[in-house]
């Protein structure tokens, strides 16, 4: 199974010395995030113990960033925004593995080891906003065989009520909703986390039966 790349270095062993994808255009920016990571951090990442982000480092970088969790937590990377359209952001790691959303919802990935194609969210995005509602969405996703499934899903989203919740050291007002899927294939739940301009700051979304699911926080 192909890991996310460490970028800060957690419990899997990837330090923040390794050497850069070279055709990455945004290698610059990932320079820069490897420079606010301390000696000590450093040598923490090497003795095997978690490597948080700060808030600092987080502010020290040009731009938006996107804080990436996978495997329960076990695998940390940021993405920086390497296409916005409209709504619709891509977002990339330092080794190309991207991951595409809209209003803060996951549409695609790639570079995982079971690729989520395309999805469709709008009906989902649009029952968040109007505090919850049912909900008809169709995703393809990529098989163990490189053949792609299209499964149509049927979801209820609820608001669960208010929470304050921490990203990168700062409390967030948040109004948390939940997502509940069921298919043919398969079922899952995910988590959405809105502030008060409606943007979704943190989720918990599914993208494959072999991945599972993505935490993203916006910082």
């Amino acid at each position: 199974m192909k890991r996310l790349t460490l970028l800060l270095a957690a419990t899997l062993g990837l330090t923040a010395c390794g050497s850069l994808n070279e055709e990455n255009p945004y290698r610059d920016v990932f320079v820069a995030l490897r420079n606010t990571v301390s000696s000590g951090q450093a040598d923490a990442a090497e003795s095997g113990n978690r490597v948080e982000i700060t808030r600092a480092m987080v502010d020290q970088l040009p731009g938006d960033v996107l804080v990436v969790e996978a495997y329960e937590g076990l695998n940390r990377i940021l993405m920086v925004p390497a296409v916005v359209n409209l709504n619709r952001v891509t977002w990339i790691s330092e080794d190309n593995v991207s991951v595409v959303t809209e209003n803060g919802l996951i549409v695609a990935t790639r570079g995982l080891p079971q690729d989520l194609m395309a999805a469709d969210v709008i009906e989902s995005r649009r029952a968040i906003l109007n505090g919850g509602g049912q909900v008809v969405r169709t995703r393809e996703t990529l098989s163990s065989l490189d053949q792609i499934t299209t499964e149509l899903l049927q979801c209820s989203i609820a608001s669960d009520g208010a929470e304050t919740i921490t990203i990168v050291q700062q409390a967030v007002a948040t109004e948390r909703f939940t997502e509940r899927c069921d298919g043919e294939m398969t079922n899952f739940t995910n988590t959405y986390w809105v502030n008060a301009g409606g943007v979704i700051v943190q989720s918990d979304q599914n993208v494959s039966p072999e991945v599972g699911a993505l935490r993203l926080q916006r910082p």
